[in-house]
């Protein structure tokens, strides 16, 4: 006979056997690729693909930042080089134009430092790196300025400024992608409502949660991570419950608990999303123990080789996908 110790139960299950023993036992036995498993299997793949998404734009965003800056300095650079040649013997012109420059830069921190402080993304260098953009802005006015008050047919020094308009181009371009990205990626957080990074995603390649201590398995739709504690978000399709139903609240505990076991740090709590609401379910010791009970059931109905129905509500007999060989159904 097979030890209990040795059975593992997945998170999958812990939900099937808590929504109906009989059920989950049905689908050990005869689970099939029926309509509504497709469903569920394509929605949960455009989930993933859409939270890929975020962290792919937000990437994105970054690199297309971080070019804007070495495209702005070297602009500026080039600039100045220019404006020194092209004032070599009137300094009084080039101190009025610095003097625009500084204030162009007191304006654009202000702006940068507005978007700042409405931007959801948490990560510093991501918002260190929004305001380096003040470069692009100093640039143009140099450039600009060196072109208007040319008092030389200096053509070294006007080959200079087309060079910093060119590179000041390519900045352009560089944060027109950034900025781009940057609003896919905040509306993606949005319609999921993600707060900090996006630490693990479900998708076909993406690991497996096992905790060998306590022999259960399972993969979240999501992890978020919010300083040193990551966040399981298990997403829910079809109808909106009024509250958040016992077999979802079993295994979002269930992959609290396998964040536990690999990090060494609990969840405060798991999310429940559901199309109209999103609940967070508090994980503690007594949440633990519930979980655990349940794990203990399954694996004694494993060992005994059956299970039965625990309800007496036909209507959740109705919407069972089991029903049509189900022997115990009273609907």
């Amino acid at each position: 006979m097979e030890n209990d110790a040795d059975i593992r139960v997945s998170a999958g299950d812990l939900e099937k056997f808590s929504y109906c023993p009989l059920s989950w036992w049905l689908s050990e036995k005869f689970e099939s690729r029926g309509e509504e498993l497709d469903k569920g299997i394509r929605e949960h793949d455009e989930i993933g693909r859409s939270l890929w998404e975020i962290d792919a734009e937000e990437k994105s965003a970054s690199q297309s930042e971080t070019m804007v800056f070495w495209y702005a300095v070297t602009a500026t650079v080039i600039a100045i080089i220019g404006l020194e040649l092209v004032f070599e013997d009137d300094f009084m012109h080039l101190s009025e134009i610095m003097g625009v420059v500084a204030l162009i830069w007191v304006l654009a921190a202000s702006f940068f430092l507005f978007k700042a402080t409405r931007s959801t993304i948490k990560s510093k260098t991501l918002a260190y790196e929004k305001i380096v953009l003040i470069f692009a802005i100093v640039a143009v006015i140099i450039a600009v300025n060196a072109v208007g008050f040319v008092m030389q047919d200096d053509r070294l020094a006007q080959a200079l400024e087309f060079a910093a308009l060119l590179w000041l181009i390519a900045a352009s371009y560089f944060l027109y992608r950034s900025l781009k990205s940057a609003d896919i990626a905040q509306l993606l957080r949005n319609e999921f409502k993600i707060k900090g990074k996006i630490e693990y995603i479900d998708m076909d390649d993406s690991k497996v949660f096992i905790s060998e201590k306590y022999g259960i398995s399972g993969k979240p739709d999501y992890v978020m991570k919010l300083g040193d504690q990551q966040i399981p978000v298990e997403v829910k399709k079809g109808r909106t419950p009024q509250g958040p139903l016992f077999s979802h609240i079993v295994q979002i505990a269930a992959y609290c608990l396998l964040i536990e076991d690999a990090t060494g740090i609990p969840p405060p709590y798991g999310v429940l999303r559901y199309p109209e609401q999103e609940h967070e379910i508090e994980y503690n010791e007594d949440m633990k123990k519930v979980l655990l009970e349940k794990v203990q059931d399954i694996r004694r109905a494993r060992i005994k080789g059956e299970a039965h129905r625990n309800h007496k509500r036909p209507g959740k007999c109705r919407s069972c996908s089991r029903r049509d060989f189900c022997p115990e159904k009273i609907a």
